[in-house]
């Protein structure tokens, strides 16, 4: 059976289980020469499983697959790459100790063997700048990966799979650990790609930048494909309807501050990246922060949980001077945090999730710091599970099995077990989908009606001014001014974070 006129690649009917459970039903998608594919959806939608399908990591259990009018089932990703097909993964696979020229090549270098043992160092560095030449990049080949940026690792990558004469490359998450202007390079090399007349698959939970990059739009929902969408056709109220199965909900409604009490009050605060920060934090207020890489928020955050030294400055919280020197000491003060790197500073990979959820308050939930008092301690771990819509198997299965939204609704939950007034949130929504998203959106405000006072910061300027009452903005370790939400918009928000609008005396 051949494949439709103009498809690289179709995927017939394919189903994938695991132990009973069914990761991909009856899957139909076709990928067209020359076309830039996205396929995007929640967490556990069966995105990567389909991929590794493609990719020749794992074989489907129905369906069948056809690669350029061939009907195709690989036993691995070499046999795949053979064919023309290659998977870019979101964690890069270069071994940093070699050389550009020596990662671009590994597993080809029997292509260029004069004989058995003599390798043909010329062909292997014509080989090399064809491929360089197909996206007008240039690259000094003997370059140690080690010294190399993401971006340009990820373009040897791109490069290999030219290498192997590519007809599809399959991207995943390929923008997850890149700068803007590092993404705007990414997708000038698609758009070569493209021109070249090679597929690419670009895997994402990011909606923006889908519309952006994609000719069309494939939506997985658990486990089968929702609908694929024309460029033209698609709009994010199009494709969210998609990806969660429900309308985006309105996220301009704020909680009030009219009660005006203040949580907290932090003067002249100074430390390691920034200096003179002064504000106010309501009762039942969203204050964002926003600001660029290396502004200081993260910093400023950590030194208010005790995880940094706070050098300068005094802080407040309930009118009452503290001094907070750790993060135990800021929890029995009343601050809680959720940290930017969840895997590095906020979950014990090899914990399970009940170890995870209870850390923070062990002792007030367990005998002996291990075993769980009763039945009660057992139904508050269960109400922030339902209150938060933690999926999972069991409280003993380890973090590591669950998706990234659900791991961050994890340390979540810890942080509110121990019945925080202020609760600091750094990039809470970094690297989750959408519907993920929304839900701990929605979980901010209904904590902020509850009157915690909540520090939000993030890079997301739709995030920030989609739920905060206030916005602070950050420049160079400086507090460049705090705007109300309704005088608070993209372009002043850009203003103040690269200094072209400081107001040093901004507060409250």
């Amino acid at each position: 059976m051949s494949t439709e006129a103009g498809n690289i690649l179709e995927a017939r009917n394919i189903s994938k289980s695991f132990g009973g459970v069914k990761a991909l039903i009856d899957i139909n998608i076709a990928v067209r020469r020359g076309e830039v594919h996205a396929v995007i959806g929640e967490n556990g939608a069966g995105k990567t499983t389909l991929m590794n399908i493609f990719g020749g990591i794992i074989r489907q259990d129905k369906g069948e697959l056809l690669f350029d009018g061939k009907n195709i089932s690989f036993n691995s990703p070499r046999e795949a790459f053979k064919e023309g097909i290659s998977t870019i993964h979101q964690e890069l696979t270069m071994l940093p100790h070699l050389n550009v020229m020596e990662n671009i090549f590994l597993g080809q270098m029997q292509k260029f063997n004069i004989g058995r043992m003599i390798i043909n160092g010329r062909k292997l560095v014509r080989s090399a700048e064809e491929a360089l030449d197909i996206l007008d990049l240039s690259m000094d080949l003997k370059k140690t990966v080690s010294d190399l940026s993401i971006s340009e690792q990820q373009e040897i990558e791109i490069i290999k799979a030219l290498s192997g004469n590519a007809r599809l490359i399959i991207m995943d998450e390929p923008n997850s650990s890149l700068t803007d202007i590092e993404t705007r390079q990414l997708f000038m090399i698609i758009e070569k790609l493209k021109s070249k007349e090679i597929s690419v698959i670009y895997v994402s939970h990011k909606i923006d930048e889908v519309l952006r990059i994609a000719d069309r739009i494939t939506v997985l929902r658990d486990g089968r494909n929702a609908g694929t969408i024309e460029k033209r056709d698609a709009t994010t109220t199009k494709l969210f309807r998609l990806i969660a199965g429900r309308d985006l909900k309105e996220t301009l409604s704020r909680g009030s501050t009219s009660d005006k009490q203040i949580l907290l009050n932090v003067k002249n605060a100074g430390g390691k990246g920034f200096s003179g920060i002064n504000f106010n934090l309501f009762r039942g207020e969203i204050l964002g922060f926003y600001g660029l890489v290396g502004s200081g928020r993260s910093e400023l955050a950590r030194a208010l949980y005790g995880a940094d030294i706070l050098t300068r400055g005094t802080i407040e919280i309930n009118n009452k001077f503290v001094k907070i020197s750790s993060p135990a000491e800021a929890l029995k003060k009343g601050i809680a945090m959720v940290p930017e790197d969840r895997k590095d500073q906020g979950l014990f990979m090899n914990l399970s999730v009940l170890s995870n959820m209870t850390l923070s308050s062990l002792k007030s939930l367990s005998h002996y710091n291990f075993f769980l008092r009763s039945s009660r301690e057992k139904k508050i771990i269960n109400d922030y599970i339902e209150m938060l819509h933690i999926k999972m198997d069991e409280l003993n299965q380890p973090i590591s099995n669950l998706s990234g939204g659900n791991q961050q609704k994890v340390i979540l939950a810890r942080n509110l077990m121990t019945r925080p007034g202020i609760l600091i949130l750094d990039e809470p929504t970094h690297g989750i989908d959408i519907g993920a998203k929304e839900e701990i959106h929605t979980i901010i405000r209904e904590l902020a009606s509850q009157g915690v006072g909540i520090i939000l910061i993030s890079s997301e300027m739709p995030e920030i001014l989609a739920i905060s009452n206030r916005i602070a903005v950050l420049h160079e370790g400086k507090l460049a001014g705090i705007l109300n939400r309704d005088a608070a918009t993209e372009e002043k928000l850009i203003a103040y974070a690269t200094g072209y609008i400081n107001e040093t005396s901004a507060s409250i």
